[in-house]
């Protein structure tokens, strides 16, 4: 009986000794941990990995400290690291559903890094295999498919995933730039291939009628296929129901008119679109430079003195105004040179602010559609 005694009080001491040396060890841990998030508060990287690293060696458990161990590593141009610690915590068979999302949510991140899209899709994936309504997980994948342009990815993804809401507009934007996509590509003629670009094109269009990508595309595609007429047909659509943006199609509207023998007609369309809005500086210039093949010099004096007006900062109506009051052909072609390199505007994204020397319909950096406009 003593025997039994002394062996179950000696069993209780060894738990009690292992459980609160286990408590010490993880509240030993728990400091260096702490101190890293103060650090990180504080933008102190190399400090708030001194301590993570610390935490992480006294105790293996500390999922979240891992998690950033490996963020860091990634932050500071090491993704390759930061892939490697995340992926060791991949094996872990404890980790909660929240857990197993956030770390392949950084692993997706990693995989962005190091300059590998499709391994950083697949991790995406594995977040939609546990919650497909993900919608984080979802847009990420759209926009990794969106950089790499691949359109067709982009609509299996917007029509198959479970998103909260969706843009159709968007999705009729990712017709429209996967059929001028083709467009681009195509040599020749290609009966096969018409076919298959204006039904893309008109599928875009019926998705949203006012699409802005699709409306351009099929004026182009028409342009190509040798129908002038529709194409022009589609250009005036953007000129009149958008004309902030004219400024796509003022060229290609311009020389279908001329080929149709309508080219009388454009003058009374920009006045129309200056006298609603003056601001519309794309169409003033259009608008002027038509005066000044006419030899209608006053009409077009007078339009450039209401630009300066409007731009009081921009220099470029001003010279042309003096262009057209100098009578010296030298003094005229220097100015002509000048406006030419003032003629070469940067586009801006309406959405973030990003400043581009050409057009584009999808921001590289928000990711917004058709949000950039010509800055004078």
């Amino acid at each position: 009986m003593t025997l039994l005694v002394i062996i179950v009080v000696a069993l209780m001491a060894m738990v009690l000794y292992l459980y609160f040396h286990r408590q010490r060890e993880k509240t030993t841990a728990h400091q260096p941990y702490i101190e890293a998030l103060i650090a990180l508060l504080d933008s102190n990287e190399e400090l708030a990995m001194r301590r993570l690293k610390e935490a992480v060696n006294l105790d293996s458990d500390l999922f979240d400290a891992y998690l950033r161990l490996g963020n860091l590593y990634r932050k500071r141009g090491d993704p390759a690291r930061a892939m490697q610690i995340h992926q060791s915590l991949t094996a872990r068979p404890t980790l909660k559903k929240h857990e197993e999302k956030k770390l392949y949510h950084a692993l997706a991140q990693d995989a962005l890094e190091a300059k590998r899209p499709n391994r950083s899709i697949s991790f995406l994936k594995e977040i939609l295999k546990i919650d497909n309504k993900d919608n984080d997980a979802y847009g990420m994948i759209l926009r990794i498919y969106e950089d790499m342009g691949s359109y067709n990815d982009c609509i299996a993804v917007y029509e198959e995933g479970k998103f909260a809401a969706k843009n159709e507009y968007r999705r009729a934007f990712y017709y429209a730039m996967l059929a001028q996509s083709r467009l681009e590509k195509m040599t020749g003629e290609d009966r096969d291939a018409e076919k298959e670009i204006f039904g893309l094109l008109k599928k875009s269009l019926r998705i949203a009628s006012d699409s802005i990508t699709g409306t351009f595309a099929l004026g182009k595609f028409f342009e190509n296929t040798g129908d002038v007429r529709k194409a022009r047909e589609n250009y005036i659509k953007i000129i009149n129901e958008h004309p902030e943006f004219a400024f796509l199609v003022i060229p290609h509207f311009e020389r279908a008119s001329f080929e149709l023998g309508s080219f009388n007609d454009i003058i009374p369309i920009y006045e129309k679109i200056v006298s609603v809005n003056p601001g519309n500086f794309s169409v003033a210039f259009a608008l002027a430079n038509l005066y000044e093949k006419k030899n209608d010099i006053e009409s077009a004096q007078e339009l450039y003195g209401k630009m300066s007006e409007q731009f009081p900062r921009s220099i470029l109506p001003k010279i042309k105004s003096l262009r057209l009051m100098t009578s010296d052909d030298v003094t005229a072609g220097r100015l002509q040179d000048i406006e030419t390199s003032l003629d070469a505007r940067a586009y801006s994204c309406g959405n973030c602010g990003n400043v581009r020397p050409d057009f584009v319909f999808l921001c590289e950096k928000c990711h917004a559609i058709e949000s950039f406009s010509p800055s004078l």
